[in-house]
């Protein structure tokens, strides 16, 4: 008989975001991730106090994979997008359970460091203490915006709609909309971001001039 793995507090946040992951967050439940390891629901709240702790912990565990190495020899531009594109890396890894990260009170530091980042890159590049704050605060709202949103499709539904929009619409009362929508359906959720990032970047370089 095999012998049976002990179980931990990592083993069981390591289990609820695969299961998360897998199946979303509303087939999470203790009985249900009990039976995903093989044990009863009560056993589970040795390592756990409750599901919004098991939350928590699922989220602080997604923040603990961010990968980004800081480089403040980069020009701005290219610290902000370094760090724009660390963030969506945690969503494309974990689009189901993503969300999680937002959860109020979170006991990571990683929001702190992507934050600093921000702000030290734009300081740098010559916003003042106002300027800095509105520019993070639009960096912060376009980012998380799109990657909250990128949860509820996929390049696949993106690029199904519009190749359903380009082989039905009237090109007599919609001639923009037929002639754009062939083009539209081989778009990527990658390349709508980081068009919007560059607009945004550019934007921001022109505020700087004088």
């Amino acid at each position: 008989m095999p012998r049976q793995r002990t179980l931990t507090r990592d083993r069981v946040v390591r289990a609820a975001l695969e299961l998360i992951d897998r199946d979303g967050i509303d087939a999470l439940s203790m009985r249900a991730l009990g039976r995903s390891l093989g044990v009863e629901a009560m056993a589970l709240y040795t390592h756990v106090r409750s599901k919004a702790d098991l939350l928590d912990a699922v989220a602080v565990r997604i923040l603990d994979e961010l990968d980004l190495e800081l480089d403040r020899t980069m020009p701005w531009p290219q610290r902000i997008r370094r760090v724009v594109h660390a963030w969506a890396g945690l969503q494309e890894r974990h689009p189901r359970s993503f969300v999680l990260v937002y959860r109020a009170g979170l006991r990571s530091g990683v929001v702190e460091r992507v934050t600093e980042e921000l702000l030290d890159a734009l300081r740098v590049a010559g916003f003042d203490e106002h300027g800095a704050a509105l520019a993070c605060e639009t960096i912060i709202v376009f980012v998380d915006g799109a990657l909250v949103g990128r949860s509820s499709w996929t390049d696949h539904d993106l690029q199904s709609a519009w190749a359903q929009i380009a082989s039905t619409a009237d090109p007599e009362r919609y001639p923009r909309y037929a002639e754009v929508a062939p083009h539209a359906a081989r778009l990527t959720w990658k390349q709508i971001l980081d068009s919007g990032l560059t607009l945004l970047l550019d934007g921001l370089r022109a505020r700087l001039l004088p």
